[in-house]
């Protein structure tokens, strides 16, 4: 998990986003969108208790961005936490889900990064592009290296990542 949260810190845009394109890459807005907030409970075994509604409404504050506005209770369970976003295409399409993790820490202590603010954002960007523009099982995706773009096999990019794909 990359993101993690203070009690009673206030989540906007920039912090739980989705960001959603039509098949030519271009920002296009849901038919539908809503978003569930989960704790994962350690266990064993592992369960996911929902908090508050199953269909909360996003904020959409440009085409084809949607955030979650919400505030982290005060006596918020420090651990780690789901938000699963739920949309259509359209109208009759299927649904299709995307899960993201994040956590809150114990009251006190300071939520700081782990990398610089440049390698957050890459490793950010990198996440989004694999996350949203991977939705169809695409195999391949386009990246910009040092002015080059090349194509890179999803497998090989797992690979490289050392994650399971």
């Amino acid at each position: 998990m990359s993101v993690v949260f203070n009690p009673g810190q206030t989540i906007g845009q920039g912090d739980l986003d989705i960001f959603l394109t039509n098949a030519g890459g271009f920002p296009a807005n849901a038919y539908s969108i809503t978003y569930a907030i989960y704790y994962v409970s350690p266990g064993p075994p592992e369960t996911e208790v929902l908090i508050g509604s199953a269909t909360r409404t996003p904020v959409n504050p440009t085409v084809g961005e949607y955030y979650a506005s919400l505030t982290v209770p005060a006596m918020a369970t420090p651990g780690d936490y789901r938000i699963r976003w739920t949309f259509q295409q359209f109208a009759g399409s299927p649904p299709q889900q995307v899960v993201m993790e994040w956590g809150v820490v114990s009251a006190g202590l300071i939520a700081v990064g782990a990398y610089s603010t440049l390698t957050q954002g890459m490793i950010d960007k990198l996440r989004l592009l694999l996350r949203d523009q991977c939705l169809g099982g695409e195999e391949t995706i386009e990246v910009d290296a040092g002015g080059e773009r090349i194509t890179v096999s999803m497998e090989e990019l797992y690979d490289l990542l050392g994650v399971a794909g």
